[in-house]
């Protein structure tokens, strides 16, 4: 039972929770990771699938552009921030990728005095030297993710990769996913040195899984939580409260969860502590995801406001569009926006992954206390 009544992200300058179009480019991936679903809500990858072909994605940039623009009218200027991610599947195994970043930065251009865009891409990083070379000026912000499960020769290739991105001043960050079998636990330790060796900014995380594949061990519990409490400040997290009594292979999503971009969190409005891991359970909760996020699955067309979240405005789970009517769904948004009807989400789901970060509350009217400071604003405030 979660016994918090509100929460939301740090401010935090140096990791500002902004607007994500998280753009699922593929289903492919060079990679078969076995905690990545390929079937399913979660589908992640399915290798059996084609890519999308170019035409269609060149039209969808142009409507997460048009939509993100809408959404950016909500905000003061100094908080018009968008971040387009571009991932998988593997979105660098795309054979049109290069051309899909440039068109990325071509179509970007009517909206460049009104909001800031950011280019990143969730990445294996697992790439020809050849092409990666065309990819890295083209991405503002690399975030990577570092597998156990890859060859020794892959391997090589994911360090070579994020010290040519380094090389380049690209900003960079590595997702370490800590699996949970030992040796390979043990793995993902050992890059940790490396990433510390050569100065790259790196986050350890717990597998989402929902099943009892992937528990971890008590001892691993206690190693995340050290590293939880090291992020933290002025609290003791919901983690320490149950690591203690741990004692067997544990679901770390059934003691809580950290945010997917680091970022801490204050809990009631109490903004003198900050948390890293927290609880992750927020029935019939208000949650302004929408606001912070878009997620299109190229591959079906499906449009859905966050890509673990999936709630809609109907206060199910579903998409709330999909691109073949694209021109439906800028509509319908353009309506929330001019008459002022923007609906608020209600929670749904047993558990939140993704979207973690987004401002929610218990009650309406907790929510709308602390939305305000988050910049979304009707349009009768004067901001």
């Amino acid at each position: 039972m979660n016994s918090v009544k509100s929460l939301e992200p740090v401010i935090d300058p140096t990791n500002k929770i902004l607007f994500l179009l998280d753009w699922e480019l593929t289903l492919k991936c060079n990679l078969d990771c076995a905690y990545c679903p390929s079937t399913g809500i979660h589908q992640s990858h399915d290798n059996s699938t084609r890519h999308p072909p170019l035409a269609d994605c060149l039209k969808t940039i142009d409507f997460m552009f048009e939509y993100a623009d809408m959404y950016m009218s909500l905000r003061p200027k100094s908080l018009r921030q968008v971040v387009l991610n571009v991932y998988g599947g593997e979105s660098l195994h795309h054979p049109d990728v290069v051309t899909v970043l440039e068109q990325v930065h071509q179509r970007y251009q009517p909206y460049r005095d009104r909001w800031n865009l950011t280019i990143t891409t969730t990445t294996n990083a697992i790439v020809s030297d050849k092409k990666f070379a065309k990819i890295i000026p083209l991405v503002d912000e690399f975030t990577t993710s570092y597998h156990t499960h890859t060859t020794d020769k892959q391997k090589q290739q994911f360090k070579k990769n994020l010290l040519a991105i380094q090389a380049a001043g690209r900003r960079l960050k590595c997702v370490v996913l800590m699996h949970s079998e030992s040796e390979l636990f043990a793995d993902a330790n050992d890059m940790i040195a490396w990433l510390i060796e050569n100065n790259i900014r790196h986050l350890p995380r717990a597998l989402d899984h929902f099943s009892d594949d992937f528990n971890y061990e008590p001892q691993q519990i206690k190693w995340f939580d050290n590293i939880y409490q090291s992020k933290s400040f002025n609290s003791t997290s919901k983690l320490t409260k149950l690591s203690a009594d741990v004692v067997d292979s544990t679901n770390m999503l059934d003691l809580g969860r950290a945010c997917c971009g680091g970022r801490q969190l204050h809990q009631d409005q109490n903004y003198k502590t900050r948390d890293f891991f927290v609880a992750n359970r927020f029935p019939d909760w208000y949650c302004s995801v929408n606001h912070f996020f878009l997620y299109i699955k190229q591959y079906t067309g499906d449009v859905f406001v966050n890509k673990d979240c999936k709630m809609n405005f109907n206060g199910t789970v579903g998409a709330i569009g999909n691109l073949k009517h694209a021109d439906q769904l800028l509509n319908e948004t353009k309506n929330y926006i001019d008459t002022d009807t923007m609906p608020v989400i209600q929670c749904k789901k047993s558990q939140c992954l993704c979207g973690l970060c987004a401002p929610k509350a218990a009650t309406q009217g907790e929510y709308d206390t602390i939305i305000k400071k988050y910049f979304i604003k009707k349009t009768s405030w004067d901001i």
